[in-house]
């Protein structure tokens, strides 16, 4: 099943979505704080610590999810299907992780999971919720361990070019001093998102 993505969308996670902290223990995402700790993934294959630079929240009248199931029964990961999350696609030719948005991720990919563990995708449902809060953390690293899966920080565009892009946004955040104004971008972020989304 691979679901068609018409136009670009905003993309986040489900607000209650349970976020890895740097100890280990889960976090639902709506209770996630500017500054706390979180695991992160890196590109050598390892996990390590870092600070959560800030979270952006969109309130919305409706929102389309995917979620998406894997072979080890755990809780589905529920995301925009703009969003990106790491995956192996299921084909013949040779084929290494790499972020995609979710909704190209077809059954019988693999997602990767907390443990660096490949894990085949058996399902994916489609759902619509209304009234709800969608959110997404920001690392400096652009990505985050949600409901024991690594995913992107960033939708909508690809994960290459947001974090390319949001180079110099990553470094303005871990400046202390200047919270009030971090706090300023991230609404002004939040209201360019519902003229354009």
């Amino acid at each position: 099943m691979l679901i068609k993505q018409a136009k670009r969308k905003l993309g986040c996670f489900f607000d209650k979505t349970n976020i890895t902290l740097a100890d280990g223990s889960m976090r639902p995402l709506n209770l996630l704080t500017v500054g706390e700790e979180v695991l992160v993934y890196l590109s050598s294959g390892k996990t390590q610590k870092s600070r959560v630079l800030t979270i952006f929240h969109h309130q919305r009248s409706s929102v389309r999810f995917l979620e998406i199931y894997t072979v080890n029964k755990q809780e589905p990961l529920r995301l925009t299907p703009s969003h990106s999350i790491l995956i192996k696609k299921n084909t013949k030719k040779q084929s290494s992780f790499h972020y995609s948005f979710a909704h190209k991720v077809a059954i019988g990919d693999f997602v990767f999971s907390s443990e660096l563990k490949s894990l085949r995708v058996i399902n994916i449902k489609e759902i619509i919720l209304y009234n709800q809060t969608i959110s997404t953390p920001l690392t400096f690293e652009g990505n985050i361990i949600v409901n024991n899966l690594i995913a992107s920080c960033y939708a909508t565009y690809r994960h290459k070019f947001m974090h390319m892009l949001t180079l110099p946004l990553r470094y303005w955040y871990q400046i202390e001093m200047f919270s009030h104004f971090n706090y300023f971008i991230v609404h002004l972020i939040d209201f360019y998102s519902k003229i354009n989304f």
